[in-house]
């Protein structure tokens, strides 16, 4: 085992409350009498094309729609039902997306039986490709198909299959107790990708509070399996977890050669090709301090937020914001979106939590500068971008910008640098 340095300059330091006293690490959440199964995975997917019509009856797990190609993914019935309407909704973060809504009806076909075991060893690379494509596996930290990752440097060398289990913000630990309570899948899922690309050597990072024991306990059975791992620790300090910053700090700059993938997402992998299942499921925290008993659930692909929410036990009072996957760089919700493919977290945050102050004018103390992790000027980039000056945003590095939030948590003036920089870059003239 050996330690990493962090990235060079930047990030923040913050806390890390308690997030769940569930005495079951991942409950299963209750079934959505309705759920509004989103077509497009990822703020920039594509829509998959629909193959059956409105009215149409589906089983759990039926394929509702198509991916056709890059960018456009899979989509499954997340249980049996009538598809009621093919619409458009709008998702968090305010954009409209295509839905099918599924309402609840018939008989179970995956949930509460005894999965068959396919003996995915026996078969070839592409086959198993085939498979992850049908399936519509997406990574939820990338909001990118799996197939398409593992397809697009297909011909380039791999060094480093990086098993991402940092979780930099101040909630969320759902990929540790996914290691915990499936390591052996996690640790399929690891060997799964490995038959693909053929790395040179698995890393495994973590951060100083990852436990030891089941550290070495994933290290065994990756061994077991003739796989060269290693570990590395990586001290908390937000935003470390994004893969380029983690390529950086494990010493690959190019990130070409490099595949970045989280547990959930290892083992939603395992899920496909052992048991035949789609991608019908999500590992979820909710939490926040204005949610009565924060949990992590396994929920439903299309699940309003709202009802896992009301399974956490309510609010305890007024939220004074719903965020949707992150205080920092997390997107604001109501509480009839749905559960996605790349939902991690949903946050019912109390006014303590969200660092809100009265807006202020810039008294340029460096702040922002200090927390970008991409050694950005924040300050310069929105004095351009508030001038109308956008090309000249650019020309310093907007595009640069991870959007992590840093700068925003940072700033003394509460100035929303994240979500100006977000809107500029979209070409949102209102930025």
């Amino acid at each position: 085992m050996k330690s990493a340095k962090s990235f060079s300059r930047g990030g923040i330091v913050v806390p890390y409350p308690v997030h769940h006293g569930s005495q079951s690490p991942i409950d299963n959440a209750f079934l959505p009498l309705n759920a509004y199964v989103a077509l497009a995975q990822g703020e920039n997917g594509q829509d998959a094309r629909v193959v059956l019509t409105e009215g149409t009856e589906v089983r759990e797990g039926q394929l509702i729609a198509r991916g056709s190609g890059r960018g456009s993914v899979s989509v499954h019935s997340p249980i049996p039902g009538i598809v009621r309407r093919i619409t458009r909704m709008r998702m968090h973060g305010g954009q409209e997306r295509g839905v099918a809504v599924v309402s609840l009806a018939g008989s179970f076909s995956i949930l509460g039986k005894r999965q068959e075991r396919y003996l995915w060893k026996s078969l070839n690379k592409n086959d198993i490709l085939h498979i992850i494509q049908e399936k519509g596996v997406v990574s939820a930290a990338h909001g990118q198909s799996l197939y398409d990752l593992f397809t697009e440097n297909r011909e380039a060398p791999v060094d480093a299959l990086v098993v991402n289990m940092l979780e930099m913000d101040s909630y969320r630990r759902t990929e540790a107790e996914i290691c915990r309570i499936r390591c052996a899948d996690v640790a399929d899922g690891v060997a799964i990708s490995a038959k693909i690309m053929q790395p040179a050597r698995v890393i495994l990072a973590m951060d100083t509070d990852f436990s030891e024991a089941l550290a070495q306990e994933l290290l065994h059975i990756l061994h077991e399996a003739s796989l060269e791992s290693e570990i590395m620790r990586f001290k908390r300090r937000y935003p470390q977890d994004m893969p380029a910053l983690l390529m950086r700090a494990i010493g690959k700059r190019s990130v070409g050669t490099c595949m970045v993938l989280e547990p959930s997402a290892l083992v939603t992998l395992h899920d496909a090709v052992v048991a035949n299942k789609a991608h019908i499921e999500q590992y979820v925290y909710v939490g926040g301090r204005a949610v009565k008993h924060p949990a992590v659930l396994k929920a439903r692909i299309g699940t309003p937020i709202g009802d896992l929410i009301e399974e956490c036990g309510g609010f305890v009072g007024p939220p004074a914001k719903i965020v949707v996957n992150g205080p920092y760089s997390g997107q604001a919700a109501d509480l009839d979106v749905p559960v996605t493919r790349t939902t991690r977290a949903i946050l019912a945050l109390h006014a303590e939590e969200t660092n809100d102050a009265p807006r202020r004018a810039c008294v340029r103390c460096g702040a922002c500068r200090s927390a970008c992790p991409e050694n950005l000027d924040p300050h310069l980039i929105y004095k351009y971008i508030a001038a109308g000056r956008t090309d000249e945003a650019v020309a310093i590095g907007l595009n640069a910008c991870i959007e992590c939030g840093s700068c925003a948590w940072a700033c003394w003036s509460r100035i929303p640098l994240t979500e100006c920089f977000s809107a500029a870059k979209k070409g949102d003239s209102h930025a």
